[in-house]
Formats: C-alpha cells, sequence, structure tokens
C-alpha cells in the first residue's frame, strides 16, 4: 500500500524526509525484521521505542511515526501520539474499517472471558461464523490461536480482524482490557455493543485509583467507540455509568431492563428465570454462582440486541454443557472429592468463586492461591481475607511473581489473614500437592489465579507449568504407588 494512502486522512503535525514509499508492514518492535514497513515510536512505561529507530530501520522499516523528529535519513511523520496513529494506520493498511463484521466488546473486572465466551459458544451452535479475540485464546471459526494479551496490540488486532473477514466470520467478539481502552488499543474499532459485567479493584499498579479504573472503563460507553451499550446494574459503578453514557443503554439485574428474578443452584447447575418486555423465561445452565448467572444474563441480552430470536438463545443454553477455559472448572477425577480450577485473581474474584462453591452441599473448603508480582500490592493483604473468611483451610502459594520476591508477596498476603487456618508453601506444585494430600470425602479443593495459563512467570522468564497438569500428575501417581509401581 502507497504511503500517501495510509496517511492521508491521519491527523499528524509534521513530515521530514518524505518520499512515496510503497509499504508492506507495520511494526512497533525495533528487532522485528519487516519488509518496507513503518516502525512506531511507542514511548513505554521504561522503555523509549524513540531510542530504538535505528535497529528498526536496519531491521526494515522505510518509515518512522514520531513523536519527535530524529536526525536520521528517513521518511518521518510527527504525531502528537503514536499510539493514536498505530490504531487508526492499522485499521486502514488491514483496511478493517471496511468490515462488515458485527463487534461486540464486553469490559469488566471480571466476567469477560465467560461472556465472550458464552456469546460465541451459542452463535456457534446457531451455526453463525463467528470470531473471538481474548485471554484464553482467539478463535477463528474452529480454528484456536494463542493469545499474549487480553487485547492484542493494533497491529495484531487489525490483522486478526482482517483474518476473521477473510474467513468468512459474520461476528467478532473481543474481550476489551482497561489498558486497551487507556493504551488507545481499539480506537479505531466501532462496536455494534458494548457490554460492562462488573468493576472492582485491579490493575491499581496502573491507573492509581478506583475513580481512574470506573473513569477508563465508562469512556467505551461513548458515541466515539459504540452504537449501543448493555450495562449490569447490580454491580457497583453501574448505574452511574449508565447515567453518563451518551449512548442508548439496557441494564441488566435485578432491578433493571432485563430483570434476574430468581435462581437455585446446585451440583449439576443453576435454574433461573428472567423478565424481559413484561414476558417470564426460564433457563437452565450448567454453571454455577451468582457471578456466573450475571455473566450468562450478559452474553443473553448482547445477544437479543443482535437479532437473535429470544427462544433459540434459551434452548441452545438448556441443551448445551459450556465449559470455559480455566473457569470454574470442575475435574472429572476419580476421587471422593472435588478439585475445581478458576482464574480468579482479585479480591472480588475470589469471593465470588469460593461463596459459589460454598454453597453448595460440600464439607470443608480448601484453597490454593497466590498473587502476581509486580502488579496491585494493595489487593494482596485482602485477598488473603477473604480466602481465609470463607475458606476452612487456606494454602498460601506463588503466581507469577515476576521480579519479585515471591516469598515478600506471601508475606502481604498473610498481613490480612487474622485467622489461624492459613499455612504458607511458596513452591506452587509442593502447596497444591499437599492441598490434595489433606482432602477428605466430600472437600472441595479450590486452586485459583492461573486457570488455564501454562506457565510461571520468574525473573521475566516464561516457565512452563500448569495447575492442571500438577493435579493430574499427582492422581497418576497416587494410582501407581497403590498398586506398588
Amino acid at each position: 500500500m502507497k504511503l500517501y494512502d495510509i496517511i492521508s486522512n491521519l491527523k499528524f503535525i509534521g513530515i521530514k524526509n518524505y518520499q512515496e514509499l510503497n509499504i508492506d508492514s507495520l511494526s512497533c518492535d525495533s528487532n522485528e525484521k519487516i519488509n518496507d514497513g513503518i516502525y512506531f515510536c511507542i514511548k513505554g512505561i521504561n522503555r523509549d521505542g524513540h531510542n530504538y529507530a535505528k535497529d528498526a530501520i536496519e531491521n526494515g522499516a522505510v518509515c518512522l511515526v514520531v513523536e519527535k523528529f530524529l536526525d536520521l535519513p528517513i521518511t518521518q511523520i510527527l504525531v502528537e501520539n503514536s499510539r493514536i496513529a498505530m490504531s487508526f494506520i492499522s485499521s486502514v493498511f488491514y483496511e478493517t474499517y471496511k468490515s462488515k463484521m458485527k463487534f461486540i466488546g464486553i469490559t469488566g473486572t471480571n466476567g469477560k472471558t465467560t461472556t465472550t465466551f458464552l456469546i460465541r459458544e451459542i452463535l456457534t451452535k446457531l451455526g453463525k461464523s463467528v470470531g473471538l479475540i481474548g485471554t484464553e485464546g482467539i478463535y477463528i471459526n474452529h480454528l484456536l490461536l494463542p493469545a499474549n494479551l487480553t487485547t492484542p496490540d493494533p497491529i495484531d488486532l487489525h490483522k486478526l480482524i482482517k483474518d476473521m473477514d477473510n474467513n468468512g466470520c459474520e461476528y467478532c467478539v473481543m474481550e476489551v482490557s482497561a489498558h486497551a481502552i487507556a493504551l488507545n488499543k481499539i480506537d479505531n474499532i466501532y462496536y455494534d455493543i458494548v457490554g460492562l459485567t462488573n468493576i472492582t479493584k485491579d490493575h491499581l499498579d496502573y491507573f492509581i485509583n478506583m475513580e481512574n479504573y470506573m473513569k477508563c472503563k465508562a469512556s467505551l460507553f461513548d458515541y466515539k467507540h459504540a452504537k449501543f451499550g448493555i450495562i449490569n446494574t447490580d454491580v457497583k459503578y453501574g448505574k452511574e455509568i449508565s447515567k453518563r453514557s451518551n449512548i442508548e443503554i439496557q441494564t441488566v439485574g435485578k432491578d433493571a431492563d432485563i430483570k434476574i428474578i430468581d435462581s437455585n443452584k446446585g451440583l449439576s447447575g443453576t435454574d433461573f428465570k428472567f423478565q424481559y418486555r413484561d414476558k417470564i423465561y426460564k433457563a437452565h445452565t450448567n454453571l454455577i454462582g451468582d457471578y456466573n448467572i450475571s455473566n450468562i444474563m450478559m452474553a443473553i441480552a448482547c445477544l437479543i440486541n443482535l437479532g437473535i430470536n429470544i427462544n433459540d438463545i434459551i434452548d441452545t443454553i438448556n441443551t448445551n454443557e459450556f465449559i470455559v477455559p480455566g473457569r470454574f472448572n470442575v475435574l472429572n477425577l476419580d476421587t471422593n472429592y472435588n478439585v475445581i480450577i478458576d482464574y480468579a485473581h482479585t479480591p472480588d474474584g475470589i469471593k465470588n468463586v469460593l461463596t459459589a462453591i460454598k454453597n453448595l452441599p460440600i464439607a470443608r473448603l480448601i484453597t490454593v492461591f497466590g498473587c502476581g508480582g509486580n502488579r496491585d500490592k494493595t489487593k494482596r493483604s485482602e485477598m488473603g481475607e477473604v480466602a481465609t473468611d470463607l475458606s476452612d483451610f487456606v494454602i498460601v502459594t506463588s503466581d507469577n511473581p515476576r521480579f519479585e520476591n515471591p516469598e515478600l508477596i506471601i508475606d502481604d498476603i498473610m498481613a490480612g489473614i487474622k485467622s489461624n487456618n492459613a499455612y504458607r508453601i511458596e513452591n506452587r506444585k509442593s502447596a497444591i500437592e499437599y492441598a490434595l494430600s489433606i482432602a477428605k470425602a466430600n472437600d472441595v479443593v479450590a486452586i485459583l489465579g492461573k486457570g488455564a495459563e501454562n506457565y510461571q512467570d520468574i525473573n521475566g522468564v516464561k516457565i512452563p507449568y500448569s495447575d492442571y497438569d500438577v493435579v493430574d500428575n499427582y492422581f497418576k501417581y497416587s494410582k501407581k504407588s497403590e498398586v506398588g509401581l
């Protein structure tokens, strides 16, 4: 594509060393090998892409997008914000602004993965062609690709959208993280529907306080980003964001446009009722917990407003079992107690999962969890307090310590624990094995924090690791020991 065609509608301040170029690629990684590419000089928290422009040129960049002109003999486009320019140029380069897909974006501290997964699964069961972009992977119809970020950077994001278009997808369902909004990743995507699941304490290492975090989430519900919004008004900030929004809003909750009336929970799932346009509907889902009913109601609201017949939606929910990767996964084990793996990694997330388990007919609840390093430290003691309040026994362990000392992270968690039902085992594998070894009939062992993640992030290295594998290997070893192998 010609450079002139790419930047003709871009808001820029100036151009240096202009040449008419043919552009074949885009990049914001100076180490990436590209052919005839544009390199975006992005100012990050720890690094400034302007300092690596020479490396980018050596690797094939023929044009730079900059926030300050550099003393380099190459075409440079001066802009106020390189991130905003990257989103715009990515949409032009991949021509995603021409897409005929319906775009659905779900934001919230918790519940994004489950809600987007449910929307995709129901649409797929109804014969629709769907793409999904989220924490647990990227789906292009039935093809699953790995995901490194909840919401990819604009270059990868728009390339994926282009691939979905080329593969005939009718819908693109996306998790929209707060960072993606704040860092302008989704600026040039116009959503048909955006949904808010909840806003609870998280990411304050970046947003500093809850007011900033809330305002970031609320900014998605604006005519610049979306046509229509759905908001859970049972959660804190839900009603406030609904009032602030300048787009049409539909609410979901106990006193809302789509009203949750009742739910009955058991080991086989949840029966629930809701009211929509003066009519009562009944449904059954294999999902457990009030928070999952909120997630499924958000999915139902999105699907209704996409024009899907409500009876078809309910029939699909009634006749299918939904297994969301790493979310309240009850493992199929040959034992007299249950093991549940879940991604819960915030105070509210842990509270939701453990409350759902405690409401089931169980004996003891044994919980294993930790906190990620180099993230919001203020939530650590709260997570310790919530876990010990709701569990009979807690084992505090390591979870992606990154560049922090895992023992010091555990110290922060233990500071919030006032009871004597907590024990610390820094090695996560050993912690899980200990929890399994002390479990008795009808107990539940809840392993929280990593979900379907397949690594431990330690000192900048992602070491292969899986909670599922630890559990699986424990029982394999136990069975071998029983027969004397």
